[in-house]
């Protein structure tokens, strides 16, 4: 919420810069996140009036302008479109400076001095662009003379203060709550601004019709009248008003509603009146599949959980969230309807998050209004109409609907205070800041108050709010430092220390961990409902994401999404893996699981000078889960082949421990490279993370340093084409030669000195003794056993 001081003084007086302010309110009402004083550097521009106006004689479109700017006229040189004579506008004569610094001199444009420049609201810092010089209100109307002060009028002069407002606090996302907080702070009068109505003609009840279908949704409507508007700009000062805050100056009829939705936080909404079908509003639900056009031009298809603002022909709005395309106030406009409503925050929270629209009207709606506000809240609109405008306001409004929640009343016990507080607090102090924060207290007896609570306040509903409340009028700073002992009774994560294992291996294996989003779309659901047992994906009832309505069932499409976005800007050379949760339903019962997935792709190392860089293939990555094995001390991994859609070649390898399928792991196939825009090979796995778990030791264990010798011998074994290396390796653990302390794969030979449908397999194997150096017969003797079982086992031949 950005506040204005100069906006602020309306309301109460006080003699505080910014910044000291700014912290008064993070020290008692909410964090001021920056503060700012936009237009400080400008000096010296003044109020000036254009006398006549010429064309330059050696230039199109140029103007050779006479101003009288209070002390005298000047010659500007001006090529601004709207100028003319008569208009009432800004000067920056020679010595003054406008927004960036820029100081102005005299200069000869084109031959013809320039004693100066008429500007621009670009010029003065108020827009980011503007087509001419800025035009101010003549003397008639705004009362403006040529050498006036133009900064309190543009507020050029002001500062702003931009507060992180909770969403508990409703009441300041207007300036009159935070003038209201303001006055506490410094004991400063509060004042509401005046209302100004003067009333004439028919009665609204005469001129229109409310009816509420559903009071649920909208306990409370109330509408006004305003008719023979004339639309045109707005004043200055309502300009300024809505500049210091960020918004637009759109015209008089449209900035009235922004101007008193941002002073008091209660949106109204203005309807063209003639444009209104049987001049009639109807609150009610949409019906299946109705749609409207809202004011951004967007066509939204509706359902029954949307509320409507309806005239007696068709849907004008989306209640709280945003206005119709036909019936919004337009040049034309002659006649208003002014709409003032209490509309429920959840109805309004649910409608602009299943439509993706967010305004500043549903935040306010979202959070709460103050239902016994809203008769200000339309008369303060409607006299601002009728005076800015020229408009007459029909006497009297249409209100339907019941008048508002009740007032709460909330017995305090005022020996709570100072115990909760930690501090001594007297009755005269606990009373005295209920007050100043517009509290009404009455004594009851025995040490306890009865408090009546703003309706404004919605926070307020218990003893601690308001023990609360008395902290923030002395201010959270003033709070004695102490450090507090809680002891929580949770239930351990048994599984969090095995986690942290994984987690620290796969960082010191080189790979970086990434953290993607638990919901996944409709094409991942697609392409993953082809590609093995997945299971039946969890859908949102009310998705964050519209795009993204499942739970996941797997982490790589995310995972895919995070090594495309890197390709996209050029980091090729990637090593990511994500520990995270995956989401099915099984038998109508949802299910979550965790999983430990990743993707290599890029270059297999570093790149050395004079050579070109090895592309990642699939053993670099079936490394990269055996180191992991490796590094978390679990018993060498097998490998088994099954099919697989996702995978290049249909191939999906397993990952098995001690019997157990742990996952899959492989090249991502040509057609998955494709959807996610993909061109170099990655390898992608994701493994059942709690089964990976279990296997990993509770312990560390150590061993003595080997004291004795090894020794290696190799075999080259001829076997069947369709047997796997890790098959023979498991034999050869299986054979338990307890001599033999290592054995791996380092050749696998296809070519014609093989027999067709044969290769080698050469491993090599190594031998030791922890009680003495072995001879040449003993390991001899060991790898003749296991060369034998071999070949028994596998019909192989040694090469």
């Amino acid at each position: 919420m950005i506040v204005s001081l100069n906006w602020l003084k309306r309301y109460v007086d006080f003699d505080m810069n910014a910044e000291d302010l700014a912290l008064r309110l993070t020290d008692s009402l909410t964090e001021a996140e920056a503060v700012a004083a936009p237009w400080a550097g400008v000096e010296g521009v003044v109020a000036a009036k254009v006398v006549t106006v010429e064309p330059h004689p050696d230039a199109n479109k140029l103007s050779v302008c006479v101003v009288d700017w209070g002390g005298g006229s000047s010659t500007v040189v001006c090529g601004a479109p709207n100028v003319r004579a008569g208009m009432m506008s800004v000067l920056a004569p020679p010595g003054s400076v406008i927004a960036g610094g820029n100081r102005i001199g005299e200069a000869k444009i084109r031959g013809r001095k320039s004693h100066g420049m008429l500007v621009s609201a670009q010029e003065l810092g108020l827009e980011e662009s503007s087509e001419g010089i800025l035009e101010l209100e003549g003397t008639e109307a705004g009362g403006v003379a040529p050498g006036d002060d133009v900064f309190s009028l543009l507020g050029l002069d002001d500062s702003i203060i931009d507060l992180d407002v909770q969403p508990n606090r409703p009441d300041c996302l207007g300036v009159i709550g935070v003038a209201r907080e303001v006055a506490a702070l410094t004991g400063a009068e509060f004042r509401l601004p005046d209302l100004g109505l003067v009333e004439e003609g028919k009665a609204a009840s005469e001129l229109c019709e409310v009816e509420i279908e559903d009071p649920v949704g909208c306990p409370r409507y109330i509408a006004r009248v305003i008719s023979d508007v004339t639309m045109g700009p707005s004043p200055a000062w309502l300009q300024s008003a809505l500049r210091s805050v960020g918004s637009r100056s759109i015209s008089n009829i449209v900035d009235i509603t922004n101007f008193v939705m941002l002073e008091w936080g209660h949106p109204i909404h203005a309807f063209d009146y003639d444009r209104l079908a049987d001049h009639r509003i109807v609150v009610r639900r949409a019906r299946d599949g109705e749609k409207m056009v809202t004011l951004d031009d967007v066509e939204h298809e509706l359902d029954p959980s949307h509320l409507l603002i309806c005239d007696g022909r068709e849907a004008i709005a989306l209640a709280g969230i945003m206005g119709g395309l036909d019936s919004e106030v337009a040049d034309t406009t002659k006649n208003v309807l002014l709409e003032c409503a209490w509309f429920d925050p959840v109805v309004v929270r649910r409608g602009a998050r299943a439509l993706g629209v967010r305004t500043d009207a549903s935040q306010r709606f979202e959070h709460g209004v103050d239902p016994h506000a809203m008769d200000a809240v339309a008369a303060r609109a409607s006299g601002l109409m009728a005076e800015l405008s020229g408009g007459r306001v029909a006497p009297g409004s249409v209100d339907a609907g019941s008048g508002g929640a009740p007032t709460i009343t909330i017995r305090l016990d005022v020996s709570k205070v100072t115990s909760m507080l930690g501090e001594e607090v007297g009755r005269e102090e606990t009373v005295s800041a209920l007050e100043s924060l517009d509290f009404d207290v009455a004594e009851v007896g025995d040490g306890r108050l009865e408090v009546s609570v703003p309706t404004y306040r919605s926070d307020v509903t218990v003893e601690a709010d308001l023990i609360e409340e008395v902290l923030r009028a002395r201010g959270y700073g003033g709070v004695p430092t102490s450090v507090p002992f809680h002891s929580i009774d949770a239930p351990p994560d048994e599984g969090l220390g095995a986690r942290n294992a994984v987690r620290d291996a796969m960082v010191r294996l080189g790979f970086y961990e990434v953290l993607t989003t638990c919901f996944m779309g409709q094409r991942a659901v697609d392409r993953l409902g082809s590609s093995g047992n997945w299971g039946e994906p969890v859908r949102l009832s009310n998705p964050v994401n519209k795009e993204m309505p499942f739970m996941r069932t797997a982490v790589l499409p995310s995972l895919l999404d995070v090594v495309r976005r890197n390709r996209n800007v050029g980091e090729r050379d990637l090593r990511l893996f994500e520990m995270g949760k995956v989401f099915r339903t099984l038998n109508g019962v949802c299910e979550e699981r965790w999983v430990l997935a990743g993707a290599i792709t890029g270059a297999a190392g570093r790149q050395v000078w004079g050579e070109e860089p090895r592309v990642v293939d699939f053993f670099d990555g079936k490394g990269a889960l055996w180191g992991l094995a490796e590094a978390l001390d679990i018993d060498t991994p097998e490998v088994a082949c099954y099919n697989g859609e996702l995978l290049e070649g249909g191939a999906r390898a397993a990952m098995l421990v001690e019997g157990t399928d742990l996952g899959s792991f492989g090249m991502l196939s040509k057609g998955v490279r494709s959807d996610w825009e993909l061109t170099d090979p990655v390898f992608v796995f994701e493994l059942d993370l709690e089964g990976l778990c279990r296997f990993i030791p509770p312990t560390g264990t150590y061993e003595e340093l080997p004291r004795y010798p090894k020794s290696r011998r190799d075999v080259a074994l001829v076997v069947d084409e369709r047997l796997a290396a890790g098959d023979v390796l498991a034999e050869v653990r299986a054979a338990s030669e307890p001599l033999l302390t290592d054995v791996r794969v380092f050749d696998i030979y296809r070519g014609e000195q093989l027999p067709s449908g044969k290769k080698s397999l050469a491993f090599a194997m190594v031998y030791m003794s922890r009680e003495k150096t072995l001879t040449d017969e003993e390991v001899d003797g060991a790898h003749s056993r296991i060369v034998d079982r071999l070949k028994n086992r596998f019909d192989a031949t040694v090469r």
